[in-house]
């Protein structure tokens, strides 16, 4: 019962200092009100709040909410760029992949057919059809096309 008693105590007194705590009150870039028990941050006008009355404590409208404005659009438009430039990058890299790859098909394509001999593809039902000889130019000339269209001068 007795520590009852002192808490009590102490309470009765402590509250009064919580009561006289100042209060800011502002909006923010939203127009959505704040309360809190520090200052704004920055210039931004603010009201000191009483229990009884309200205290206007503006300073002055801050030009530096405008350039913040402008630099939180530049900062936004940097990052959409840089994110449009690597979706880019990207893009190249597999279009570069994909060329190579074509080249790399069209020259093993053109090896074969140059060499000659009994080739054949796979019928639908699996079986080997061997190639004639107008076949296989039909397909030495595709593949010759094939390496020039995909192939560059600069490759191995």
């Amino acid at each position: 019962m007795n520590i009852a008693r002192w808490l009590t105590l102490g309470m009765m007194l402590v509250l009064p200092w919580m009561a006289y705590a100042q209060v800011y009150k502002w909006k923010d870039n939203n127009g959505v009100t704040l309360y809190s028990d520090s200052p704004p941050p920055g210039n931004v006008p603010y009201e000191l709040v009483d229990n009884v009355r309200s205290v206007s404590k503006t300073t002055p409208a801050p030009s530096n909410v405008d350039s913040q404005a402008v630099r939180n659009a530049a900062a936004l438009r940097r990052q959409s760029e840089a994110e449009q430039e690597r979706r880019n990058d990207e893009k190249q890299r597999a279009e570069e992949e994909a060329r190579k790859a074509n080249c790399q098909n069209a020259r093993a394509n053109y090896q074969n057919f140059k060499v000659g001999g009994r080739i054949y593809k796979m019928t639908p039902e699996g079986e080997r059809e061997y190639l004639g000889d107008e076949d296989i130019q039909r397909g030495l000339e595709e593949a010759t096309r094939e390496v020039q269209q995909y192939c560059t001068d600069t490759e191995d």
